[in-house]
């Protein structure tokens, strides 16, 4: 199902029946509360170790230039040139099982999460005499190791917000001035990445979440209330 449908659905339920034109229940509401429930059931499932399946999942194609670790390798012999993503990775979801994350090369190679440390210490390792190219994220940023030729790679993992994924991996089009122009489905027309058994969850909680913000009373009215205890 799409967002587009998911949110209907559940604007639907809010309002008891088919929604009418001027409802106070924007779709884009809908959605942000729909991924905050998304994000809590699909840990909540991970942290009790049952499988969550491809659907959950989302793959991201992630730019590569070359770079230095958060700018601060720009000195003299410093040698710490690798390669780093061209944009802030978004947010993932983090469980007891870890974060999901995996990173390909175009062929399909799978590359191992690692860190600087760890990757000064393979050189004394009895079993691994080369350096195998590495990752790790530091400041929203992916980088990888002992591969300076990559110009892109796969990342697949649970994020936050779907919709950041859709937009990311827009295509892009020449126009005839030579210029590009990115070219990006509506959010709401992308399948949603959810698993099945939790669809039911998801707009129960997505129900009380929107129910309990629109029961908040203002808050200027609520300072209102309690100068009027105090001077009281």
């Amino acid at each position: 199902m799409t967002l587009l449908e998911h949110t209907y659905a559940i604007r639907n339920l809010l309002s008891k029946g088919v929604a009418s034109d001027d409802t106070q229940y924007s779709l884009r509401l809908i959605a942000h509360f729909l991924n905050v429930s998304r994000a809590i059931l699909t840990e909540q499932k991970s942290d009790r170790y049952r499988y969550l399946s491809e659907q959950s999942f989302q793959t991201l194609c992630v730019p590569l230039e070359k770079g230095s670790i958060a700018n601060c390798c720009d000195y003299p012999n410093a040698g710490c040139v690798l390669l780093k993503s061209k944009i802030k990775i978004p947010k993932f979801l983090t469980t007891r099982s870890g974060d999901f994350i995996k990173i390909m090369t175009l062929n399909g190679d799978v590359i191992g999460k690692s860190s600087i440390l760890k990757n000064k210490l393979s050189k004394y390792s009895i079993t691994n005499k080369n350096n195998k190219p590495g990752w790790f994220i530091l400041n929203d940023y992916l980088y990888i190791m002992n591969n300076t030729d990559l110009e892109v790679v796969l990342m697949s993992s649970l994020f936050e917000n779907p919709s950041d994924i859709d937009q990311l991996n827009c295509s892009t089009s020449t126009n005839s001035d030579g210029t590009s122009t990115s070219v990006c489905t509506d959010i709401f027309e992308n399948e949603y990445p959810i698993e099945p058994d939790l669809v039911e969850g998801a707009y129960k909680k997505t129900l009380d979440l929107i129910r309990f913000s629109i029961s908040l009373p203002p808050k200027d009215k609520e300072n209102n209330a309690q100068d009027d205890q105090v001077s009281g």
